[in-house]
């Protein structure tokens, strides 16, 4: 039993240690939180989005075009380590990994910094946007290069 007892501590040394590098998204307050891209104060969670470092550091942001913009000034090994997370446009309750957000454009959806983008999490939410927003379907790769040519 001696002999298991080293091997269990850093069984549970490992364990807490890979909970002190949590990559999850963490609540924004409407009140408090500020874009780190823009600055400007965050105020309608349809749109927010976070950025997660390997060391759990969290930045805000208050659009997905912030987000797209601030992950583009990124050095590569920088983006391989972090995590991005935007909220569902239509359950403000439901965060969303970008690899699995379904983006879409309208001029009809009024995005905090007019680049009017918004993600949902699944193929009858984007029929929903479609149909009611006349959204279109973007992908990550596109958005980052729509937002790299119409950010200001």
């Amino acid at each position: 039993m001696t002999k298991r007892k080293p091997i269990l501590i850093s069984i549970i040394g490992m364990i807490i240690a890979a909970g002190c590098t949590n990559q999850q998204p963490r609540p924004i307050n409407t009140s408090q939180d500020i874009c780190a891209y823009c600055k400007m104060g965050i105020s309608d969670l349809r749109f927010a989005g976070e950025l997660i470092t390997s060391k759990g550091k969290v930045y805000k942001f208050d659009s997905i075009e912030c987000l797209a913009a601030y992950y583009q000034d990124l050095n590569s090994s920088e983006k391989n380590n972090v995590k991005l997370w935007v909220h569902n446009f239509l359950r403000l309750d439901d965060w969303l990994a970008v690899n699995r957000a379904i983006f879409l454009r309208s001029g009809q959806i009024h995005s905090p910094m007019s680049l009017d983008l918004a993600a949902v999490g699944n193929d009858s939410e984007k029929v929903h946007v479609q149909q009611n927003f006349d959204g279109v379907p973007i992908t990550w790769q596109d958005l980052l290069e729509y937002v790299d040519n119409n950010m200001e």
